[in-house]
């Protein structure tokens, strides 16, 4: 995969993310009075335009990916229905469905083909029914899946989920499957476009007895069941992995937040040139802390430190061709998302950084800028093992200093129906980068959506 394609797939990936949380209102249930099953539908439209400049870090060269246009709708449905209690001591009931369509429509994504484009739909955004008989609530279809903080694994796939909601705990199970078209994370596996087969099974339970505080622990197990095309008799490309999670998240004095997670990661993985199995054996921390003080202009200082051990026989952090030569593997891979810049937009694979940050509402006297924020971004990259590969391919010096990033953020919500943000990202290369791949690169992204 070519530094372009990486950028493009992790920024899609965030971007997914970021409309996912947008949209998340649109499943809440509809109450009313009456018994009878209520309906809800609309829609949102996201129109979006992204420029990409150096992404190969080298000025010298044409950019493989120059920019992006796209059109991103979705349609949803939902329908709820609360029966009356036969008796005042019946657990309460709840039975709900959710549907959500989803069409991509992009121009002009590589530099060579500008002008170009492609539709991608309609697909089968999400689609799920809800039966909840207080404690239990079940979850059946295609929907958002995850553990703690979603950095192991949180996806959209199928699958079922049950949860227990206690007086002071929360037990959640699920098994999921990734969707059929889904590309295969290891892009060295023949045939990896549109063939990824995982199957997720995972449990976790958070402990809600401390006031202000959520304390979780989860258990993961990844299983891996993509077909190569065609079969490759010579290598295994089969990737087995289980997850460990701890974490501790809350407030304190309604100023300060915190979030604390850290991850053990277990399993089998192949060497490409013996295909022989070695196991792996690798770890990923994230410290995050914030300040926000009641006074005019809604000011945030906030912290985070996110880390994932690296392997030094690794040059590709996600592939089997590349991947880990020697001994055991301590490449912490996931199937999770973690914001981490929008320029570099590194996976939290063979390396650790530092972002400190600032947002507050400049002008939220103005009813007109009310909801207008702003914030800035820094961040510093480091590799775990300077001899190996990140997910930039250029990274390829045995240093451990990847470089620096800015980011600047302006999110204004015009409407209740209507959104638009700025997003920009400067990436500074360090010495990880050979002397002809460290030009600086830039990002910049402007989206206006509506919802309907």
């Amino acid at each position: 995969m070519s530094t372009g394609e990486a950028l493009a797939d992790q920024t899609q990936r965030r971007i997914e993310e970021e409309t996912r949380q947008r949209l998340r209102s649109t499943e809440a249930p509809v109450y009313t009075p009456s018994p009878q099953p209520v309906i809800d539908y609309g829609g949102w439209q996201d129109i979006r335009y992204i420029d990409f400049h150096d992404d190969d870090k080298d000025s010298r060269a044409a950019d493989s990916v120059d920019y992006m246009t796209w059109l991103d709708t979705r349609f949803w449905l939902k329908a709820t229905l609360k029966p009356a209690l036969a008796e005042e001591d019946a657990p309460a009931r709840e039975y709900a469905l959710y549907v959500r369509l989803k069409n991509w429509y992009t121009q002009g994504i590589p530099k060579e083909t500008a002008g170009g484009s492609d539709n991608d739909g309609p697909h089968l955004d999400y689609a799920y029914v809800s039966l909840q008989i207080h404690p239990a609530w079940l979850r059946i279809g295609r929907h958002y899946f995850s553990v703690g903080q979603g950095l192991s694994y949180a996806d959209v796939d199928d699958g079922v989920s049950l949860s227990l909601n206690l007086a002071r705990m929360r037990l959640n199970g699920f098994w999921s499957r990734t969707l059929a078209h889904e590309d295969n994370i290891d892009t060295s596996v023949p045939g990896y476009d549109k063939a990824s087969d995982r199957h997720f099974f995972g449990a976790e339970c958070n402990y809600l007895g401390l006031a202000g505080n959520d304390l979780y622990a989860y258990a993961l197990f990844q299983r891996d069941f993509s077909d190569e095309r065609p079969q490759d008799p010579a290598h295994n490309y089969a990737y087995q992995s289980e997850y460990f999670g701890l974490g501790w998240r809350g407030k304190l004095k309604d100023t300060f937040s915190y979030w604390w997670e850290s991850v053990r990661e277990t399993g089998k993985s192949y060497i490409y040139d013996t295909d022989s199995k070695r196991d792996v054996s690798a770890w990923a921390h994230i410290f995050a802390l914030s300040y926000e003080p009641k006074v005019y202009t809604h000011p945030m200082l906030y912290f985070k430190y996110a880390y994932g051990s690296g392997d030094p026989d690794r040059s590709s952090v996600t592939d089997t061709f590349g991947g880990n030569s020697a001994r055991g593997d301590k490449n912490f891979l996931y199937f999770g998302f973690i914001p981490a810049g929008y320029a570099l937009a590194p996976q939290l694979s063979n390396l650790y950084f530092f972002k400190a940050g600032f947002s507050c509402r400049l002008l939220e006297r103005n009813p007109f800028f009310k909801h207008l924020v702003s914030s800035l971004d820094y961040y510093r990259y480091y590799k775990d093992a300077s001899r190996g590969g990140i997910y930039d391919p250029k990274a390829s010096q045995n240093n451990d200093d990847i470089g620096s990033e800015v980011d600047l953020t302006i999110n204004w919500q015009i409407f209740s129906d209507l959104a638009f943000s700025l997003q920009y990202g400067h990436f500074m290369p360090g010495k990880a980068y050979p002397s002809f791949s460290d030009s600086s690169e830039d990002y910049l992204s402007l989206s206006t959506s509506i919802s309907f």
